[in-house]
């Protein structure tokens, strides 16, 4: 089955909003909450998350916010999904905590692993810059 968590999807919500501000103001992550309905203490753990990982950037005060810490078209989605979890995409072993096989010579384990590690080397071919556009 395939896992994109709340927090994976929280994230893209986040950097979709950033790209569209980018350069031209900072985001409060209060107002991304409001707009699209999430938990702001969830969205302030996925922001720090993206900060350790080097691809946001905090400014605090008043008129504080999140921006990217580089140019969209020099930070791929796959970095952002990366920067949140570390367990694959699919899995075949629901009863396991990182969805990796008890046995090392699970067919079904290797075949879906390289399957996710193929989604994640597709994704990060594409920069946010184009995966935020509409076209």
């Amino acid at each position: 089955m395939i896992r994109f968590s709340k927090k994976e999807d929280y994230a893209i919500i986040l950097i979709n909003k950033l790209v569209q501000n980018y350069k031209k103001r900072l985001v409060p992550l209060s107002e991304v909450a409001r707009e699209h309905k999430l938990p702001l203490l969830f969205l302030r753990n996925i922001a720090s998350d993206l900060r350790k990982s080097g691809l946001i950037v905090a400014v605090e005060g008043k008129s504080g916010g999140y921006k990217l810490s580089k140019h969209p078209s020099n930070i791929e989605v796959g970095e952002v999904i990366t920067a949140l979890t570390k367990n694959p995409l699919f899995s075949c072993c629901q009863n396991t905590k990182d969805g990796k096989c008890a046995a090392s010579t699970c067919p079904h384990g290797f075949s879906l692993r390289r399957l996710s590690n193929t989604i994640l080397e597709k994704i990060s071919g594409v920069t946010l810059d184009k995966f935020s556009t509409r076209e």
